[in-house]
């Protein structure tokens, strides 16, 4: 009976261990699966680095856990993203249910006495969780006045922060975003921040009205670079710009830094390499590539002011995403040594002789930011 109870045990215990080789893997692997999610509304990540980290490696901007709940009912009631409701409760009140202006706008949404008594149902309108129910309601609201103007999701969100700052009879006068500099300001500032700190994909708010970009990073056009020229409305970088309205927009962005070379973003085809100074648009391209993207979406890249005999392809070429394409240099219309890049409409003709301003242009900022860009 003693042996028979002693090879028992062993049977036992070899089960046991056998046992144990088996779960020991399956709970591990379950447990796997309770690791913390990312946070959807975390802020952009470039390079490793979040934006808007403090000196204590905690992030500045992000949405406060007790209004997070409160802040996704009023985005889904607005119809808008998350990170535009976020953005803009950032820049009105800081967060701050306290908050005052100096015009007397109260609360975390900062309502004007006059509109809170007409959205804020009763309520206190330094009560948070009320201010942002009524943020909810009243952008709905007045996204549905500019809803008709809006040609693009994208739009929507632009024109509807607009009716906030400016009124909709504004934005329905001018067809869009008013030329006021506060209303204009405000409206980049949101979307420029729902990007950057309340969109851990770094995905632009409302997309591109180009289509879809595949998430694959591209490369930086030119590394270490600052930005010296943003996109967008300027003062005239000539003595004189009559008969050329169009220096008054920039249509790209200007890169300076200690780089030798600037890049192919992503691999892309080279539909015009300039021929130095005889080339036509050489006084004001100075040495230039045209270029387009070989996958979809087919964006249009522009390349201007490389240095003189700089440049590394020919017209035809199909390069990879990082090739060097040339120097930075000071051809053309320029102030400095410097790249000019821009991104135009898949639909830009390129495959004829290019034109100063034959194409829509796009800001290249949020684009490469959500491809993980960093652009300072």
């Amino acid at each position: 009976m003693e042996e028979q109870g002693g090879g028992a045990k062993i049977i036992l215990a070899v089960l046991g261990v056998l046992l144990l080789l088996v779960i020991t893997p399956i709970i591990l692997f379950m447990g796997g699966g309770d690791s913390e999610e990312p946070d959807p509304n975390a802020p952009c990540v470039i390079e490793g680095t979040p934006i808007g980290k403090g000196n204590d490696g905690t992030s500045t901007v992000k949405i406060p856990e007790q209004y997070r709940e409160a802040v996704e009912k009023s985005a889904n009631t607005a119809g808008l993203p998350v990170g535009i409701i976020a953005a803009q409760i950032q820049q009105e009140s800081g967060w701050n249910p306290k908050a005052v202006s100096p015009v007397g706008a109260r609360g975390i949404a900062q309502f004007m006495p006059g509109t809170w008594e007409e959205w804020g149902n009763g309520k206190d309108p330094f009560d948070p969780f009320a201010g942002l129910d009524a943020q909810g309601r009243y952008m709905k609201h007045l996204a549905g006045q500019i809803a008709d103007l809006a040609s693009n999701e994208k739009e929507k969100i632009q024109f509807t922060l607009a009716a906030y700052n400016a009124g909709a009879g504004n934005v329905q006068k001018y067809g869009g975003i008013p030329p006021f500099e506060e209303t204009r300001h405000y409206v980049e500032t949101i979307m420029g921040n729902a990007q950057m700190d309340y969109s851990s994909t770094c995905e632009a708010p409302g997309g591109f009205d180009f289509g879809e970009l595949q998430a694959d990073e591209w490369a930086h056009p030119m590394p270490n670079s600052r930005m010296t020229s943003p996109f967008g409305p300027r003062a005239c970088p000539l003595s004189s710009c009559a008969g050329m309205p169009f220096l008054l927009k920039h249509e790209g962005i200007d890169l300076a830094g200690s780089d030798p070379y600037f890049y192919a973003p992503t691999d892309m085809k080279i539909t015009y390499a300039s021929i130095g100074n005889i080339d036509k648009l050489y006084g004001s391209y100075g040495n230039y590539i045209f270029a387009q993207m070989t996958e979809a979406p087919y964006l249009v890249f522009e390349f201007h002011e490389a240095q003189d005999n700089s440049l590394l392809v020919k017209t035809g070429d199909v390069v990879k995403k990082g090739t060097p394409l040339g120097k930075p240099g000071a051809t053309g219309n320029s102030s400095g040594i410097h790249v000019h890049f821009q991104i135009n409409n898949p639909k830009t003709s390129v495959f004829d002789r290019p034109a100063i301003n034959n194409g829509t242009t796009y800001d290249p900022v949020p684009i490469l930011r959500q491809q993980k860009v960093n652009i300072q």
